[in-house]
């Protein structure tokens, strides 16, 4: 059983993966990197002994996220790849809502 986290690298996402992980489920991370660094997907892999797959693109790529659901048996997914900084949603409420609905609605 595979499970998707997007927004896998970032903080929260990346102790969900840890812990799906010693819990003997596959992940399959999908992160565009904008909140994050590379080198978490190495301590990841240093904390649990395994590697997770990575995909390294935004959300609202349709067809590279159809790609990940045609390749792995996604049984769930949990959704961190949000923007969530209040004053700047204030400043720049469409750039929220194009990242935070069409990528849910893409998923």
């Amino acid at each position: 059983m595979a499970i998707l986290v997007t927004g896998g690298l970032g903080y929260i996402g990346s102790h969900t993966v840890v812990e799906l992980l010693n819990h003997d489920f596959e992940v399959v991370i999908v992160d565009d990197m904008s909140n994050s660094e590379k080198f978490i997907l190495e301590n990841i892999e240093n904390l649990t002994g395994k590697k997770p797959v990575f995909y390294p693109f935004d959300l609202k790529r349709k067809e590279l996220l159809s790609q990940v659901f045609d390749a792995f048996q996604i049984e769930g997914c949990i959704n961190f790849a949000a923007y969530k900084a209040v004053g700047e949603s204030q400043e720049k409420p469409i750039d929220y809502y194009e990242n935070n609905l069409f990528t849910l609605i893409n998923i």
